[in-house]
């Protein structure tokens, strides 16, 4: 679960920050578990942080997580 989590977070999540310069980035970090309390337990999100272990700065996960906690999640 770990490994196709994360290829589905890059994936989607690289498309969305790169291919639309970070528009739909709040829109579509919450479906991938992204909130504005940090992510999401048992989410998918969380299942690729599991699988990384130790995040880096400016990585796709990392820029997801600051996009959603400054954007106003329901």
């Amino acid at each position: 679960m770990g490994l196709l989590a994360a290829l589905v977070v890059n994936a989607v999540g690289g498309a969305v920050i790169y291919g639309t310069g970070g528009l739909l980035t709040p829109l579509v970090a919450p479906v991938l578990g992204f909130s504005s309390a940090g992510i999401a337990a048992g989410s998918t999100a969380a299942a690729a942080q599991a699988y990384y272990g130790n995040l880096v700065a400016g990585s796709i996960v990392s820029q997801l997580t600051a996009a959603a906690m400054v954007a106003p999640t329901p």
